[in-house]
């Protein structure tokens, strides 16, 4: 499942212009962002993955909510 989640943050991140592929995510980022994930499915847990991350990306890339 880790890999399957590291791969979803990387396709999202290639929409604001990252990849993964190139410049890849710090041991820090990781942590980060799946800290923000395992946080936001705990108060959100009906919504579905893919609109986590989508969110989590979006707050990640704008420096807002966990990341500001």
């Amino acid at each position: 499942m880790e890999k399957f989640v590291e791969k979803m943050l990387g396709q999202a991140l290639r929409q604001y212009g990252r990849n993964v592929a190139i410049d890849p995510l710090s041991p820090y980022e990781k942590q980060s962002l799946k800290a923000a994930l395992q946080e936001r499915r705990n108060e959100e847990p009906d919504e579905d993955l893919h609109a986590h991350i989508e969110d989590i990306i979006y707050d990640y890339v704008t420096n807002q909510g966990l990341f500001s």
